[in-house]
């Protein structure tokens, strides 16, 4: 039997960051579950929306769950709101901040786990960043999507953090097409490269030049692809 989504109240998302910053200098105590169900801490939602722990193979996969419980809700009460998806840290808090070789937990800045509205630390939230990257692309972001809750990657921070790039289906849909091993289910590491040509970081620049002239919010992912110049080919599968 699962748990019914509760949010974290001022008081509740207080007391949380409290916990995060102890842990971030040294503390081993055990996550605050109570602030869950406390009535001092949390209060109940109009909906009553279940959910339970489980293990997540990826964003990917927590991304599609979470989506599946709230597709139905208004977005006022979903996308943006902050004591929902504090909660919802808190609840995951195992997969999102697990303990290391050393038995530490590595929570980062608090904007991992308590939204932060600005646009520039949005998705930075390691539950609500995924959801809302999931909610505009679906199954077409695995490049961002794969991994752990817990990690971060390049990718994701260097595509999600800018708004013209995570909200365009096409561009999205071409660094899927050049990065993502869809073979073996992984990003291809080496497009991190700051030395070799066509790689993430000469993407993003050549996107941004390209932005100045074409409307690449109209185009599909090929579409894309067929702008770029010559460097990208050895990336893109169909060109090899």
């Amino acid at each position: 039997m699962g748990d019914l989504v509760r949010v974290l109240s001022d008081k509740g998302i207080q007391s949380f960051k409290g916990y995060l910053a102890e842990i971030r200098n040294g503390s081993t105590k055990a996550p605050p579950y109570e602030l869950l169900t406390d009535p001092w801490s949390s209060a109940k939602i109009q909906w009553e929306v279940e959910i339970e722990r489980r293990d997540f193979d990826s964003k990917l996969e927590a991304s599609r769950f979470l989506y599946d419980r709230f597709r139905m809700l208004p977005y006022l009460q979903v996308d943006q709101n902050i004591g929902l998806w504090s909660w919802l840290s808190l609840y995951y808090f195992e997969l999102v901040c697990p303990r290391n070789e050393n038995g530490r937990r590595l929570p980062g800045q608090d904007c991992r786990h308590i939204i932060d509205l600005d646009f520039r630390r949005y998705y930075y939230h390691l539950l609500n960043g995924p959801y809302n990257i999931y909610k505009l692309h679906k199954e077409k972001a695995p490049l961002l999507l794969s991994g752990p809750l817990y990690r971060t990657s390049t990718f994701y921070l260097q595509l999600a953090s800018r708004q013209g790039f995570v909200t365009n289906k096409g561009v999205m849909e071409a660094a899927n097409l050049l990065y993502y091993d869809f073979l073996n289910g992984r990003p291809k590491i080496a497009a991190l490269s700051k030395k070799k040509p066509g790689t993430l970081f000469r993407f993003i620049i050549v996107i941004q030049q390209l932005d100045l002239t074409y409307d690449l919010y109209s185009m599909n992912g090929e579409e894309v692809l067929n702008l770029l110049p010559s460097e990208f080919d050895e990336w893109h599968p169909n060109k090899l």
